[in-house]
């Protein structure tokens, strides 16, 4: 092996290929021309530098973060704990005022007037119907069975399987009597007669198998009104009312509808006066008190007339079939 000369130190061994000749020159140019450069900077201290200067940004943007969290979370629960504060929580009672206590005001503290409540129930319709029904039942049970409130303001009474339609109305007024059909020939009864107290009362029995029945009615005045007891027949079976004339005429003159008649007349004054006004005088006291229930004797009705109901037949206001009164 040689030695390679002095000033020749990537000269190639005096053995080496054609190869290593040309790279062991290569390197020589090299050598050369680099003689004269400066020496390349180190890179390890900036890069090191760098590194820093990064982790320490990101350390800042971390911290910056999660500071704006945790102030926005301090501002929601001191918005949300304000609200609740002002607007009474449901957790915390709230604290008493420390003003002194304002003293209700009287519309506020005063109770209300027994005479604001709606209409009592003595003058409610649909007591009257009740109370009217149990005395229809009371005096025409026996003939056509027990009568109850029906629609449109009737009654109806129900027996061996008909139904007949009952009216009993009281009317302001004394011009409301039932008259006599026209023509009178379809009139099977139109007379006057009386009852007790000397009450002028009209009786009409009307109509026949091509009305579907016959109506059995007697109307007469009572204290300035109009009172109308009739008795219809079952129209879908064409079965007339098994009721007489002078059947009804002693039922309108019993003490339980004539009681009856009384009571509506009171009612509707009452309930007059009361939609009128308030139901006070000036004095501040009710100025009409509701009537008071009657207590009806209990009165039954046979198929004969009692003798406390005249017959017109004893005077001369009597007009047979197909008359008028006189």
């Amino acid at each position: 092996m040689y030695d390679t000369p002095p000033g020749r130190p990537d000269r190639p061994a005096p053995d080496a290929g054609p190869d290593d000749e040309l790279v062991g020159e290569l390197r020589e140019l090299m050598g050369r021309a680099a003689a004269g450069l400066a020496p390349l900077p180190d890179l390890t201290e900036e890069a090191v530098r760098l590194g820093r200067r990064r982790r320490v940004r990101a350390r800042a943007a971390v911290a910056g973060a999660v500071t704006g969290v945790l102030v926005i979370g301090g501002i929601g629960s001191a918005l949300l704990s304000g609200a609740l504060s002002v607007g009474g929580g449901l957790s915390d009672p709230a604290s008493p005022s420390a003003g002194p206590a304002v003293a209700p005001s009287a519309a506020a503290s005063s109770t209300p007037s027994a005479w604001a409540s709606p209409v009592p129930e003595a003058t409610s319709d649909a007591a009257r119907r009740a109370r009217t029904a149990k005395a229809l039942t009371q005096v025409l049970g026996s003939l056509i069975g027990t009568v109850s409130p029906a629609e449109a303001g009737l009654f109806a009474g129900r027996i061996d399987g008909h139904t007949f339609p009952v009216t009993f109305q009281v009317r302001p007024g004394v011009d409301a009597l039932v008259e006599c059909p026209d023509p009178p020939e379809t009139a099977v009864v139109c007379r006057t007669a009386w009852l007790p107290g000397r009450i002028e009362a009209q009786v009409v029995v009307a109509g026949g198998d091509l009305w579907g029945g016959r109506s059995v009615s007697v109307s007469y005045l009572y204290a300035s009104h109009t009172v109308v007891l009739t008795v219809g027949p079952d129209t879908d079976a064409k079965v007339s009312p098994p009721v007489s004339a002078d059947q009804l005429l002693a039922a309108a003159g019993t003490s339980a509808l004539l009681s009856q008649a009384k009571y509506e007349i009171q009612a509707a004054e009452y309930e007059a006066e009361d939609a009128a006004g308030d139901g006070t005088d000036p004095t501040g006291e009710p100025s009409l008190t509701p009537p008071t229930a009657p207590d009806p004797a209990p009165t039954g009705l046979s198929s004969a007339e009692p003798s406390s109901v005249t017959d017109s037949s004893s005077t001369d206001s009597t007009s047979e079939t197909g008359g008028s009164p006189r």
